[in-house]
């Protein structure tokens, strides 16, 4: 084959110029130094030559290509949390008695006792569902309190509770005296924004008007920043020595608003509906005959204690009026 032959086929097939440039330049190598070689240039050029060919047009054939294996962000593979997998610390509040009898001649945002427990809860492996305890207290300049509360799960959805509560009142006048409140009930969570609650208590204020009460309550979340409960309770007074017999169905209801993660608002209100009382001349007692309304803003430090500050209108049992009266409240809930 000559040389200006393949030359002719190389341009017909496109090879590259910087190709052409090194064949051109070995034919002057062959042209000049062929006379004087001592070995025949021709069998060692043309297999060269063929082997620049097969790998340019190899290179040529087979273009290159992107990974088709590439992850895509946001697709399928991508892990996903399920939305109805409940938060393993998250809190339930109970409707607890108030802990100390001191207490209900104060203005309070609610009748009962506010306390919340965690379901951050192990997993047993026995017949019967185990029992958990917490507590709570409660310190006055002359009385003290101590509130046990244990708590038990017999199904994912539902809850029961029980509390005890001891305290101890000491005055100059009067001397010491004790006193006890009884509390169970039970927490049904509906939904994720739908829980329902019933109780029943039992409190000896001291052994002259023990009474007695139960109800009912339920919490909506209406979205993630607004929140609303309330309850509708009865309650009687208890065999005393004064033949004393009075009873009232009360309702409260409370609204809260988040802000943020750290600030919230709320709105308080609750009033009797239906009073009864053997001795009409005898007043009611203040916890069955006493409206209350108000407000307040609630900030928390840390993921455990918080404060609650705003006012609250409530009847002057001596006038009859509506008054205000502030009122400032420290919050805890358990660690998360």
């Amino acid at each position: 084959m000559q040389l200006s032959s393949v030359i002719l086929i190389l341009n017909r097939h496109r090879i590259s110029k910087v190709l052409l440039v090194l064949i051109k330049f070995i034919t002057f190598v062959y042209s000049v130094f062929i006379s004087k070689a001592v070995i025949h240039m021709r069998h060692v050029y043309l297999p060269l030559l063929l082997l620049f060919i097969c790998s340019t047009l190899h290179a040529q054939d087979i273009p290159v290509k992107r990974d088709s294996l590439r992850l895509q962000t946001g697709t399928a593979t991508d892990k996903k949390t399920d939305s109805l997998t409940p938060d393993p610390n998250k809190t339930i509040p109970l409707r607890l008695p108030r802990l100390n009898p001191a207490e209900n001649a104060e203005p309070q945002f609610t009748p009962y006792e506010r306390h919340k427990i965690s379901l951050n809860r192990e997993s047993s492996h026995s017949l019967l569902p185990p029992v958990y305890w917490s507590g709570a207290a409660s310190d006055f300049i002359n009385t003290k309190s101590r509130t046990a509360v244990a708590t038990m799960q017999p199904a994912p959805d539902l809850l029961l509770y029980s509390s005890a509560t001891l305290g101890l009142v000491e005055t100059p006048y009067f001397g010491k005296g004790n006193y006890y409140n009884l509390n169970t009930g039970a927490r049904y969570l509906v939904s994720q924004q739908l829980m329902l609650g019933a109780s029943g208590s039992y409190h000896s204020d001291f052994g002259f008007l023990p009474h007695w009460s139960t109800g009912l309550d339920a919490s909506y979340r209406i979205n993630r920043n607004l929140m609303i409960d309330g309850g509708l309770s009865y309650m009687q007074t208890a065999g005393n020595m004064f033949g004393l017999r009075q009873s009232a169905v009360a309702m409260d209801l409370h609204g809260r608003y988040r802000l943020n993660d750290d600030w919230f608002l709320n709105a308080y209100g609750g009033m009797p509906v239906m009073q009864q009382n053997n001795r009409p001349a005898a007043p009611m007692m203040p916890l069955m005959n006493t409206p209350y309304y108000g407000g307040s803003v609630e900030h928390w430090f840390n993921s455990t204690t918080g404060v609650e500050a705003g006012v609250i209108w409530m009847r002057d049992m001596f006038s009859g009026k509506m008054r205000p009266q502030p009122k400032l409240e420290l919050l805890f809930r358990p660690g998360r």
